[in-house]
């Protein structure tokens, strides 16, 4: 989709873009062949030309961090495509909303090999190395949440790095609110007992953990790891969605084959916390 993008350009705009690919230019080299254009299209052709061919071959270098400049924030959808293979989709859970007054307690990242937890006091230390290999983060409310919250621990771990924000793509859509109720809304469930669980929760657990309840801490990752296994889920629907939308002419998106969690967890844990909740 990224070689098919125009939309970064100054003076082209949704609907130039679309008379382009309507006009038969659908990439980056149909538009530097071209020998007429959309009478749109033409006030941009002198600023396109040198930026297209930069284009070019930042995307043979594989340089996410450029187009992540260039593209418009909710437009970043664009870029989940041809970076997949190189993506950390990310959640964090922490002990309260304030990085100032509380810690990252829990970062679960979801790659090609599968789910992986950095947990405080554990293994959390590693996590600025297990970060330097990805090109593209994807998260869900990361740019307000996740992201500020590792860096005012961590420092600029994510400065040269992409960020796709589900929840500014999948806005686009209508799907407002809270990740569980657009994974209800979407399709994209998780297991009977865990769907019970929520943000607070997940701080009552570490603090369950820090007393000495074993289960607290595994169910704690198991939620964690639910949360980041639904994030490639929703990308691909809602890149598909809105190619189709937008009349992209590739909005084609190979299916990965999504991990499923078979982490443990506590039932008691889910009970005890469940219990809390209502008074019981």
């Amino acid at each position: 989709m990224l070689n098919n993008t125009f939309i970064h350009i100054p003076g082209i705009g949704s609907v130039t873009e679309r008379e382009l690919w309507e006009s038969g230019i659908h990439t980056w080299n149909d538009f530097l062949s071209a020998t007429s254009l959309p009478a749109r299209a033409k006030s941009a052709f002198r600023i396109a030309r040198p930026m297209l061919s930069e284009c070019v071959g930042r995307l043979e270098q594989l340089d996410a961090r450029y187009f992540s400049e260039k593209i418009p924030r909710r437009e970043s959808w664009r870029m989940y495509a041809d970076f997949r293979s190189s993506a950390a989709f990310l959640d964090i859970e922490t002990t309260g909303l304030s990085p100032r007054s509380s810690i990252v307690t829990l970062v679960g990242i979801l790659d090609t090999d599968g789910y992986h937890s950095f947990v405080y006091d554990r293994n959390l230390s590693d996590l600025r190395e297990a970060l330097e290999k990805y090109d593209l983060i994807v998260t869900y409310n990361g740019a307000s949440f996740d992201l500020p919250f590792v860096e005012y621990h961590f420092g600029s771990v994510f400065k040269h790095k992409a960020h796709i924000d589900l929840r500014f793509v999948l806005s686009r859509l209508g799907l407002k609110g809270g990740l569980k109720a657009i994974e209800n809304r979407m399709g994209v469930g998780r297991p009977s007992e865990l769907s019970s669980l929520n943000g607070y929760d997940a701080v009552r657990m570490w603090r369950m953990w820090t007393r000495g309840n074993e289960g607290a801490l595994e169910t704690l990752i198991r939620y964690n790891a639910e949360d980041v296994l639904s994030l490639p889920k929703l990308a691909e629907i809602a890149y598909r969605r809105i190619a189709v939308s937008i009349g992209a002419p590739d909005g084609s998106l190979d299916s990965w084959a999504y991990p499923e969690s078979d982490l443990p967890y506590d039932s008691d844990v889910i009970r005890e916390l469940s219990a809390a909740r209502y008074g019981l």
